[in-house]
Formats: structure tokens, sequence, C-alpha cells
């Protein structure tokens, strides 16, 4: 008799817990019992960042027209010839085949520095030679960035070439690195 109550207690309380949750799940700012109340300090740090405005193109230089549904042009340049584009796409199709080796040397190297500097005791010696690989390794990624970017620059026209050079360069540190940022390949 004492455990059928009892069921029926925790039936009853788990229903009316349920009941209470959704409840204040379904209800809008407009429903909340404060909702004429202005804002306090904790309201506007629950509140999401301000948008900033798109920057603006500096003075005489007017933005690039496209078309919604057409792709960002390569580099940012719009005039940019079928030829042009083809050559492009061969030039960071090497570039990637030479540059990816190195990438994952790179990581493989840092991931071994981590290694050897999470040991107690450390072994300075390894920590020195790993970054003495990471250094050289880091060069000649840097001396194919050069190259690439020199390759590509050779493709386009005298006024292409203005805009490009124009760009950040994201292996001299302008701009910001990573996936979306910086170079675009075709």
């Amino acid at each position: 008799m004492k455990t059928n109550r009892k069921r029926m207690l925790i039936t009853i309380l788990s229903v009316m817990m349920g009941m209470m949750i959704t409840g204040v799940y379904a209800q809008t700012k407009e429903d909340a019992p404060n909702a004429s109340r202005p804002m306090d300090r904790h309201d506007r740090q629950m509140q999401p960042p301000p948008v900033p405005a798109p920057p603006m193109p500096p003075a005489g230089i007017e933005p690039m027209e496209q078309q919604e549904d057409a792709p960002p042009a390569p580099l940012g340049i719009a005039d940019l010839t079928m030829a042009q584009k083809d050559l492009l796409k061969k030039a960071d199709l090497k570039h990637m085949e030479a540059m990816t080796p190195l990438r994952n040397q790179m990581r493989e190297k840092r991931t071994r520095l981590n290694t050897v500097l999470s040991t107690n005791p450390v072994n300075l010696k390894d920590a020195d030679q790993l970054a003495d690989e990471i250094g050289k390794t880091a060069a000649a990624i840097l001396k194919l960035a050069i190259r690439h970017d020199q390759d590509i620059r050779a493709i386009l026209t005298p006024d292409q070439q203005i805009i490009f050079d124009a760009r950040p360069k994201p292996f001299l540190g302008e701009g910001r690195i990573g996936r979306g940022h910086g170079y675009q390949p075709l």
C-alpha cells in the first residue's frame, strides 16, 4: 500500500514538474510577468552584440558590383579572362601539391614538440632541435608562398596587378589567415 502511494506521489510530482518546466519554456517575452519593466544590466548582457556596419570603400574607389547569384570574383578581380582563370587554377593546384607535404610536416613537428614539452623533465636538446626544424619548414612554406604569389602576379595584366598588390598578403602576417580569409583559390 505504501509503495503504491509513493509511486502515485512520484508520478504526480513528475507530471507537475513537467508542466512547470514546459510552462517556463513556453513563455515569450511578452507573456513574462515583468515584460513591461525596463531592461536592467543583466538583461542587456543577455542581448546579442550589435552587428557592425560593413566597411566602406576608401574615397574615390567604387565598390565592385556583382549579381547576387554570381560567385565572388577570384582574387577580388572582376575582369579575369577564361584563359587567366585556367592559368590561375593550374597555379593553385601546383601550389597546393607542393604545400600539402610541408604543412603536414609542420603539424607533425609541432605535435612532437608538444609531446617533448609535456614530459617531465623536459629534454631541452630535443626541444631546440625540433624548434630549428620547425623554423626550416616555416621558411620553406614562406618561400613557396612568395613564389606562388609571384606566379599569380605574372598571369595578371598591369591593371589587375595593382588590385592584386593592394590585397593583404596572409603569408606576410597581413589580414587573417585561415579558411575563408585571405587568398581564395579558384
